[in-house]
């Protein structure tokens, strides 16, 4: 349930980048320490963009065990987002980037 709300407000509050050839937008990646493990905020010309807390896809709050492990799914959601794609991040995802602890493993 709780994977289904966070999914909704990802998906009304995301706004698509302003990328185009015209367009220069500087996309960053800072990982970050919890109480409960790891995170990363997307920046986008130095605005906060995206901030993700718990490990995307998967029920409850749990963060990434590593820091490794935020830094390398914040990557893949910066390159969803320079391609303009949607910045979802699925369990299958998870998966093939090796982070541990998800759900069921």
């Amino acid at each position: 349930m709780f994977a289904l709300a966070a999914l909704l407000f990802t998906f009304t509050h995301f706004k698509s980048l302003p990328i185009n050839e015209t367009d220069q937008v500087n996309v960053s990646l800072k990982t970050f320490h919890t109480g409960i493990g790891w995170g990363y905020d997307i920046y986008t010309n130095d605005s906060l963009y995206i901030h993700q807390e718990y490990m995307p896809a998967i029920d409850g709050r749990k963060g990434f065990e590593t820091e490794e492990e935020a830094n390398k799914i914040g990557k893949l959601v910066m390159t969803k987002l320079k391609y303009n794609k949607f910045p979802m991040i699925s369990l299958k995802e998870l998966d093939s980037c090796g982070i541990k602890n998800i759900a069921g493993k």
